[in-house]
C-alpha cells in the first residue's frame, strides 16, 4: 500500500490536508426570505465578554483524524484508516481513544470522536425511481443502505458506539470493507468529506452540461405574476442583496415569483408570525426561499430538469438529486444525525426537505 493523503486537523507538515470544522467555514448564509433579517447568523454574546470578541470553541476534529492509502498494484482500489502519523511518524491517538489488543496480537483503536463512513448505493436510488419511484414525495423513511460505520485504525468496521465519544466500540462487521466506494462519505465529527472516484466522475454532469440546464431554464423567461418581469436564477447568491429578478419560492405550493410585499401578513400579537400568501393559488407559505444554482458538479446525480430545490436554503437540482441527498443522514453534532444541502450544509426540513418548482415560463404569445 502506498498513503495518499494524511488528513486533519494539523497544520504540521506530515498532514496533505489540513481541514476545520464546517461550521467555522460556512459563515453567515444569506437572507432567505425577500423580507425579515437573516436567522441564520450566530449570534455575537458581547454581553457574556468584554472584549466583545467571540469566545474560541473548540474542535472535535482530530488532529491526525485519517489516513487514505491506495493499493499500489490497482491504484483505483482507495481504502480509509483512522487516525494518522504525528511528527515522530508514530500513530496517534489521545488519551482518551479507545485502544484494545486483537486476538492476532496486534493492537488496533478508535479516535476519540470517531472516523465515519457511509457507502451509499445508488444504482438502488436509480432504480427505485425507474421502478415508479414517487416523483416528488419526501418520504421520511431512510432506507438501510445508507447506514454509517465506524472505521478503526487497521481500517476494520464497526458498527457505531452508543455515543461519539463512547469508550466502548461496536461490534465488528466482518463483511464489510473500509475500501472507498464512488459516493463513499467520511466523517471526522465536525468535517465531512465526500469519496469520488475517477471512472464515477466519468459520468457525473460536468459543469458546462449544468450550466446548459441552467440557460434554458433561464430561457423560458420565468415571469413574477405580481412584478409581471422576468426572473433569472443565478449560479451563486449575491453578496450585495438580491435583484429585482432573484426568484424566490413560496415554501408551501412551490409556486415561483420575485420580490414583492403582496401577501405578506405580519402578526405582532403573535410572536412576529409572518406569512405569504401565494398570489397565484392563495395558499399561506411560512416562508418564501430565494433561488440559486447549486453548482458543485460532483454533488449532482444527473444533468435532468432543474425542477426542485432543497428546503430551507433553495439551491437548485434534479428530482434524483434532491430525494438523494435527503434521504442521507449526516452527522450533526455528537449524537444526531439530519441530512443536509450537499451544498451550503443548511439542515433540511424534516418535514418537507425538498420543494418542486412550479414556474411561470414560456408565457411569450
Amino acid at each position: 500500500m502506498k498513503p495518499i493523503n494524511f488528513v486533519g486537523r494539523s497544520s504540521e507538515p506530515q498532514i496533505d490536508f489540513s481541514i476545520v470544522d464546517t461550521w467555522l467555514e460556512a459563515g453567515p448564509h444569506a437572507v432567505l426570505s425577500p423580507v425579515g433579517g437573516n436567522n441564520n447568523i450566530r449570534p455575537n454574546n458581547s454581553q457574556n465578554n468584554h472584549h466583545g470578541h467571540h469566545r474560541p470553541i473548540s474542535s472535535t476534529i482530530s488532529r491526525y483524524a485519517c489516513r487514505i492509502l491506495a493499493d499500489r498494484e490497482e491504484p483505483a482500489k482507495v481504502y480509509v484508516y483512522a487516525a494518522g502519523f504525528d511528527s515522530s511518524k508514530n500513530i496517534f491517538l489521545g488519551e482518551k481513544a479507545t485502544k484494545w489488543q486483537k486476538k492476532n496480537g496486534e493492537y488496533d483503536g478508535l479516535t476519540t470522536n470517531g472516523v465515519l463512513i457511509l457507502h451509499p448505493n445508488r444504482n438502488n436510488e436509480i432504480t427505485n425511481m425507474n421502478n415508479g419511484g414517487s416523483n416528488d414525495s419526501t418520504e421520511n423513511s431512510t432506507s438501510e443502505m445508507y447506514e454509517w460505520r465506524e472505521v478503526s485504525v487497521d481500517g476494520d468496521i464497526y458498527s457505531l458506539r452508543e455515543t461519539r465519544s463512547s469508550q466502548k466500540r461496536g461490534s465488528l462487521k466482518l463483511d464489510e470493507s473500509n475500501q472507498l466506494q464512488d459516493g463513499t462519505l467520511i466523517d471526522l465529527c465536525g468535517a465531512t468529506l465526500f469519496w469520488r472516484s475517477a471512472e464515477g466522475l466519468k459520468h457525473s454532469p460536468s459543469r458546462l452540461e449544468l450550466e446548459r440546464r441552467l440557460d434554458e431554464l433561464n430561457a423560458g423567461k420565468p415571469q413574477c405574476p405580481v412584478n409581471l418581469n422576468t426572473l433569472i436564477i443565478p449560479k451563486k447568491k449575491a453578496s450585495k442583496g438580491a435583484t429585482s429578478r432573484q426568484p424566490y419560492v413560496y415554501m408551501r405550493c412551490g409556486h415561483v415569483q420575485g420580490k414583492h410585499e403582496w401577501g405578506v401578513i405580519r402578526k405582532p400579537a403573535e410572536g412576529n408570525v409572518t406569512k405569504f400568501k401565494c398570489p397565484i393559488c392563495m395558499i399561506d407559505s411560512e416562508r418564501v426561499i430565494q433561488l440559486t444554482m447549486g453548482m458543485e458538479s460532483a454533488f449532482h446525480l444527473d444533468s435532468e430538469s432543474l425542477d426542485y430545490s432543497f428546503n430551507p436554503c433553495g439551491h437548485v437540482a434534479s428530482l434524483q438529486t434532491v430525494r438523494y441527498w435527503s434521504r442521507i443522514p449526516l452527522p450533526h453534532g455528537t449524537n444526531s444525525f439530519h441530512p443536509v444541502c450537499p451544498f451550503c450544509t443548511s439542515l433540511l426540513s424534516s418535514e418537507k426537505p425538498y420543494i418542486r418548482l412550479i414556474f411561470q415560463d414560456h408565457c411569450d404569445y
